[in-house]
């Protein structure tokens, strides 16, 4: 295991340079022993990409307890419910074979309880459930719609247009009222939707490659993440309007924001080589808080899945099959959990835990 150092780092120049850095630091890959800071337990469901699976693993044992057939259709990102009951997965597909269904999940029995189909031309990517559990959004890619449906009766209850084109990632305001959604095609966008009447969406200019999302935990703000130029909009959800633009690592394409508000900004592409970064971002004031170099800074091929719980990330890196757990509180502390995992790429977690350790 690599020892962590710390290097000079310059900042580039833009809003990020006017800011500074507050503790920045870069440090070459390799984790630490360092313990995350908050104690976990509970399941972390894992999509992979290669033969389309999804794999469970027990927080507390470290363990990988299950490992679920999804099918050749494969999925890309995963969404678990507010209680943990549920998973959401959505048939993608590996280049022009495109599904057009969405996989539900019994979290504690490891098991598929059923497939909502969303009909032709949707190829479902990324879900988020609302705050009671049962019902939950999709974007549907190829339609540039967003479907509501019931996990628990697998039906689709209404569809809205997202008024962008390559819809991709979706997001919901704190109270599930708004889903915010970002749209690659064209000179990318910001779609917010009012899931409580038929209202035409609000559709926000960002920048090119709009592909990652995130929302404060307040609900003011909304980062997006513009893949193709390295920057990232910062959306008032008030005004609908970017009201700021920082720079991101050039292939920046997710962030996730932490209850104490950090924002965690991966970047890198599994189709070029490029210095990969997880770049974490003091939301308040703009700041980059830290940054962890991934082998040393050397450009390679790679991408991550990302997500958050508490102030714990969990960070799946596809070139190395593998995934690490970060405490944003301590960054870049880490722990390793997983290797030789088949492409890992979206991530969900569930305060539960599988069902065998009841028995």
């Amino acid at each position: 295991m690599m020892n962590w150092r710390r290097i000079n780092h310059k900042a580039a120049p833009g809003r990020i340079a006017r800011h500074g850095f507050l503790a920045s630091l870069i440090v070459c890959a390799g984790l630490t022993g360092a313990a995350v800071a908050q104690e976990l337990e509970g399941t972390l469901l894992v999509a992979n990409r290669d033969g389309g699976s999804v794999s469970f693993f027990d927080l507390t044992t470290r363990l990988e307890m299950a490992r679920l057939p999804i099918g050749p259709v494969i999925p890309h990102e995963i969404a678990v419910s507010p209680d943990g009951r549920w998973a959401l997965t959505g048939e993608y597909g590996p280049g022009d074979d495109r599904g057009q269904r969405l996989v539900v999940i019994d979290v504690a029995n490891a098991q598929i309880t059923g497939r909502i189909d969303l009909g032709p031309e949707s190829r479902p990517h990324s879900m988020m459930f609302l705050p009671d559990s049962r019902r939950a959004i999709a974007t549907l890619e190829d339609s540039d719609t967003i479907a509501l449906v019931d996990v628990v009766d697998l039906e689709v209850l209404d569809t809205w247009p997202t008024g962008g084109r390559d819809g991709h990632m979706v997001r919901l305001s704190p109270d599930g009222a708004r889903a915010y959604v970002t749209s690659r095609g064209a000179e990318g966008t910001l779609s917010v939707i009012s899931l409580d009447d038929d209202a035409d969406p609000v559709v926000i200019a960002t920048d090119m490659g709009a592909e990652g999302l995130a929302v404060t935990p307040d609900g003011s703000e909304v980062w997006v993440v513009n893949r193709t130029v390295g920057t990232i909009s910062i959306v008032d959800t008030g005004s609908l309007s970017v009201v700021e633009t920082v720079d991101a690592r050039p292939g920046a394409g997710r962030a996730e924001i932490s209850p104490g508000g950090r924002a965690l900004v991966p970047n890198g592409s599994a189709g070029q080589e490029t210095a990969r970064y997880l770049t974490l971002f003091d939301i308040e004031d703009r700041s980059v808080l830290g940054e962890l170099a991934i082998n040393d800074g050397e450009p390679g091929p790679g991408a991550f899945g990302i997500h958050i719980f508490g102030e714990t990330a969990f960070v799946a890196d596809r070139a190395e099959r593998s995934i690490a757990i970060y405490d944003l509180e301590n960054f870049p502390a880490a722990q390793h959990l997983a290797s030789d995992l088949p492409n890992p790429d979206g991530l969900g977690y569930s305060p539960l835990r599988l069902a065998v350790f009841a028995r």
